[in-house]
């Protein structure tokens, strides 16, 4: 009888144990960076806000769009003057110009109906 009492104790803080390590390395883990995130759409800031306007939803999906350069400030640029970018590194902000032509890959956040932009964040330049 005893030691069906210590078989059991030893199998519970097995289960504990194994739950443990289960949920630290769900919590913990690895997230994607915009590099690896895959893209689910490709094209011009018109087409995507066309896109969304007739209902599709790219809320938290990666994109990538083309566009000129509208506005440069400390905290990002607008593409078209409707697409808000914010980039995961603030130097890219300070290479570029008003008026380039450019290739952004991000990942929308929302739609601003007071600015009339869509948001993306975590931006990178693609060439």
């Amino acid at each position: 009888m005893n030691s069906l009492k210590k078989n059991k104790k030893l199998f519970l803080v097995s289960i504990l144990v194994l739950v443990g390590l289960y949920t630290y390395s769900y919590v913990f883990q690895e997230t994607e960076t915009t590099e690896e995130i895959e893209v689910v759409f490709t094209g011009s800031s018109e087409n995507l806000i066309s896109k969304i306007n007739e209902g599709t939803t790219y809320t938290s999906k990666a994109v990538v769009i083309n566009g000129n350069i509208s506005t440069i400030n400390d905290e990002g640029i607008v593409i078209d003057e409707r697409v808000f970018c914010q980039f995961t590194n603030p130097n890219t902000i300070q290479k570029l110009k008003k008026n380039q032509s450019v290739k952004v890959k991000g990942i929308i956040i929302g739609y601003d109906d007071l600015l009339n932009e869509l948001k993306l964040n975590q931006c990178i330049i693609k060439n």
